[in-house]
């Protein structure tokens, strides 16, 4: 199995990814006993370019996000979503006033549809829903409380974006102890720069960066009938 540090080599200089070996950073943390998919912000509002908080074509993570999700549906496996609580008063936007240019647009605050996801992953009656008002969807929700009684020691998480929410909720996950494999394709970011950079950095620290495929391996091998 290559090392997880070879795995960056070309995106970090040889000499950085040195220190992170130097550390012993950069273990693999694996599946434990009982997984469940975080889908962390993949409405609309996040996946739609004709939303201004889409930054550009989300394709590829929709085509990766319905894979995922078929996944887990065809192994019977907890499924969580997260997404954004109302924004229609100034209080529940809270310190979003001060940093987004118009934080009382309608896309923002009053369009329906925003917070609606595609049906083709969208959730269904058994799946879990988390509303949240700030990047991490640990922040003042009861995901953790949810994920106890479920047993869940292990979470597979894909979402948008990946150096703001997903990012988040990755290391509030780890912070909680909790196993974090994040699937690379399907996560995405305004910034292509910006994914590569923090699936970087949580690769190395608090996370499992893997492929589609060795996810995918990895869950048939362990939980498929």
């Amino acid at each position: 199995m290559m090392d997880k540090l070879e795995k960056w080599r070309g995106f970090v200089p040889d000499h950085e990814l040195e220190t992170y070996r130097k550390g012993g950073f950069a273990q693999r943390i694996g599946m434990g006993e009982r997984v469940a998919l975080l889908n962390i912000d993949t409405t609309h509002m996040f996946v739609d370019p004709a939303y201004s908080m889409c930054g550009r074509d989300m394709d590829s993570v929709k085509s990766s996000l319905i894979q995922l999700t078929q996944a887990f549906r065809r192994l019977d496996l907890p499924i969580y979503y997260s997404r954004r609580d109302d924004r229609s008063h100034p209080t529940y936007r809270g310190a979003w006033n001060y940093k987004l240019a118009e934080p009382d647009s309608f896309q923002y605050t009053l369009d329906p549809r925003a917070d609606e996801w595609p049906e083709e992953y969208a959730p269904r009656a058994v799946d879990r829903v988390v509303f949240k008002n700030k990047p991490s969807c640990f922040f003042s929700t009861p995901l953790e409380a949810f994920l106890r009684y479920d047993k869940v020691d292990t979470l597979v998480i894909c979402g948008i974006s990946t150096s703001g929410c997903v990012r988040s909720g990755a290391t509030d996950a780890f912070s909680h102890n909790f196993r974090v494999i994040l699937v690379d394709e399907a996560c995405g970011d305004r910034s292509p720069q910006a994914h590569k950079a923090n699936m970087f950095d949580l690769d190395m620290k608090f996370a499992d960066v893997e492929s589609m495929d060795y996810v995918l391996a990895e869950l048939d091998k362990k939980f498929g009938k």
